[in-house]
């Protein structure tokens, strides 16, 4: 054999071996997440998966005039609490009475969940034109700000979403550079997510996932009203 077919064999040898090695990554990596997955603990009778090690988080809008917003973040939420995450939510602006997911998220209903309305004055479509009402909702706003930057801060949660919190700061209601500070604060390995229509420009700069909904077709155009259990 010549030394040219020699070294020719090596360089191969060396080349399936990286590829075997990292194949061999891969499969160890793939076991552990699976056994995390299925190291469970049992709490008032639901099975926790093992808290995962999140070494990236990301700071995620999802804005737009479509319908889906919200929805997307409580299928985000459901999803993170069946990987064993801790998951901080909170309502911002959303309806007084229950809806279905405040109905079903007690403060009991998961334990690695918090789940909060945030208590207001704000009728829906009204109260952006009574003065009154927007000074009065500025005030119950800003101690909530500055609960939800340290919630960020803490270490506590590994995904925080804050639902409506882009259309509160369109209405004047919140500072976005109070927002700022608090996207800036984020810890690396925490899921930062701000959902809401009208998604600060400043906010969508420092975003590493922005999601548009946009409207192609809605049955409020049909005269169909909002539905128990799909729209609320």
């Amino acid at each position: 054999m010549s030394w040219r077919c020699f070294w020719k064999n090596i360089v191969k040898w060396k080349k399936y071996w990286r590829i075997e090695q990292s194949k061999n990554k891969r499969q160890i990596k793939m076991t552990e997440i699976i056994k995390d997955l299925v190291t469970e603990k049992t709490v008032n009778g639901i099975k926790i998966p093992k808290r995962p090690k999140i070494k990236q988080g990301a700071f995620q809008i999802y804005t737009g005039e479509g319908k889906g917003k919200s929805t997307a973040s409580l299928g985000l939420m459901l999803r993170a609490l069946g990987s064993g995450m801790h998951v901080y939510y909170v309502r911002m602006l959303k309806p007084r009475w229950k809806t279905g997911e405040l109905k079903l998220c007690p403060e009991n209903f998961h334990p690695n969940l918090t789940f909060r309305n945030v208590p207001h004055y704000w009728a829906l479509c009204v109260s952006k034109t009574i003065p009154e009402d927007v000074e009065t909702m500025k005030e119950k706003m800003e101690p909530e700000m500055e609960d939800l930057h340290e919630q960020v801060k803490s270490g506590k949660y590994d995904l925080i979403i804050a639902d409506e919190i882009n259309y509160c700061i369109y209405r004047g209601l919140l500072s976005v550079e109070k927002a700022i500070q608090i996207v800036e604060d984020r810890p690396k390995n925490v899921e930062l997510v701000f959902t809401g229509r009208y998604a600060h420009e400043k906010l969508v700069e420092r975003a590493d996932l922005v999601t548009e909904m946009k409207k192609i077709k809605h049955h409020f155009d049909k005269g169909i009203r909002a539905r128990i259990g799909i729209e609320f």
